[in-house]
């Protein structure tokens, strides 16, 4: 004998109750279950199959018997996004560079400067001509050290300020961003996962609310005495429906949504600035920190052009200091040593800019304010630009949202069936 709620004795409301409670948990569970693949596990867990590769599945994460996360599966693409929402839309360099105080930071600067300034002429006076220097009297190369020091803090602001003329040809943010999602791969997927923590958050709920609403549905049709097939065929377009609704709601707006509901505004919008924290925190503590900025600035593609720039003003400051008694410098030294000797100074200020940077990073970071400014520009966004920047970290997976919908809505509806 076949099992159903009427051999309970249930009363009908009882059985509405049941197919509500039921919707509702298989509809949220199911919502979970998708969400968790989406993200979840980061590496391909099980047997790899050529032949899935040729047919596209592995689009779909499938690379053979087995699973992994869409998002780290695409993690590639996903970090193009955010390497063009960080470094277009967010944080232009320009902006960014500009941003730090030329005097602020060439006054922070200066006395590690002046140290390596000093290291310098001993180091260098000593690589060329060391029985010069040593014959030289303790006040003598005290008075050189000195008139060196001196030239510190207008070349250091100088320097800031060349710098923040062009900051591209000295800094690639595009190459930062990239450089610190390859070294740590699986961090783009961090960076969206707390983009859509809370969008996420509002679908399960909507989830509840949508199989509570399906499953009251579906027995009230069971009672006219349907065939199976119509009851799945009905779920399934419920529960797609359903989805769907989910989806357009989190980001509808009154300003540009297909209908008209009054000024109903999807969470999306009305969690804008949460959603923008979110994404802050993230990007700013993990990718757009002063020390992965200082690091790119030193060590990146473009820091010989920095380190051009620095030997260019510390063998102009050093020319223009000696400028009285350059000849007499040329005549003791001669003049290929008297070039050698500017070139592997400046080099060694170049060598030390980085160490010098970094103890500055407190005030940097201060200056800079990443993570208030992304959280600034992100929640001041028009809703249609605020849509258009993060929107691209859930539209590659949108076309699930009705297709998982289906699935359990048919799945409540053939059990529905037959429990009644």
């Amino acid at each position: 004998m076949e099992f159903s709620f009427s051999h309970l004795g249930l009363p009908v409301w009882a059985v509405f109750l049941s197919a509500g409670v039921g919707g509702l948990l298989l509809a949220w569970g199911f919502q979970a279950a998708a969400f968790w693949l989406m993200f979840n596990p980061q590496e391909f867990k099980g047997i790899r199959i050529p032949l899935f590769r040729k047919l596209g599945l592995h689009q779909l994460g499938l690379e053979g018997l087995g699973w992994q996360g869409l998002v780290p599966h695409q993690k590639n693409i996903m970090a193009e996004i955010a390497v063009r929402l960080m470094t277009h839309k967010l944080l232009p360099l320009d902006e960014m560079i500009r941003r730090i105080p030329a005097q602020g930071l060439s006054d922070r600067l200066t006395p590690p400067m002046q140290e390596t300034a000093d290291l310098a002429c001993r180091e260098v006076m000593l690589r060329h001509k060391p029985t010069l220097w040593e014959s030289l009297p303790s006040f003598i190369q005290n008075s050189i050290i000195l008139r060196i020091r001196g030239i510190v803090p207008t070349s250091a602001k100088q320097i800031i300020l060349d710098l923040q003329k062009k900051p591209a040809y000295y800094l690639s943010l595009k190459t930062l961003v990239l450089d610190v999602i390859n070294t740590k791969p699986f961090l783009v997927v961090d960076l969206f996962k707390s983009a859509g923590r809370d969008p996420m958050a509002y679908i399960l709920r909507f989830a509840l609310f949508a199989g509570l609403v399906v499953g009251l549905g579906l027995v009230a049709l069971n009672q006219l005495n349907i065939q199976w097939y119509v009851s799945a065929v009905a779920g399934l377009l419920l529960g797609g429906i359903a989805n769907a609704l989910a989806l357009e709601s989190l980001f509808f707006h009154p300003e540009h949504g297909r209908v008209r509901l009054g000024r109903f505004t999807g969470f999306f919008f009305k969690d804008q600035r949460h959603i923008a924290e979110m994404f802050a925190q993230t990007a700013a503590r993990e990718v757009l920190t002063t020390e992965n900025i200082v690091l790119a600035l030193c060590r990146g593609p473009n820091s010989v052009n920095l380190s051009t720039l620095i030997e260019h003003h510390v063998q102009k400051a050093m020319d223009l200091e000696s400028a009285g008694i350059k000849p007499l410098l040329v005549t003791l030294l001669g003049a290929e040593q008297w070039v050698a000797i500017k070139r592997d100074a400046s080099q060694v200020f170049a060598s030390k800019l980085e160490s010098h940077l970094m103890a500055a990073r407190v005030y940097l970071n201060d200056a800079l304010r990443i993570e208030e400014v992304i959280v600034e520009r992100l929640a001041a966004l028009p809703p249609l630009e605020f849509e258009r920047a993060l929107r691209p970290v859930f539209s590659r997976y949108e076309w699930m949202m009705p297709l998982i919908g289906a699935v359990w809505g048919s799945i409540l509806g053939i059990l529905i069936f037959i429990l009644t």
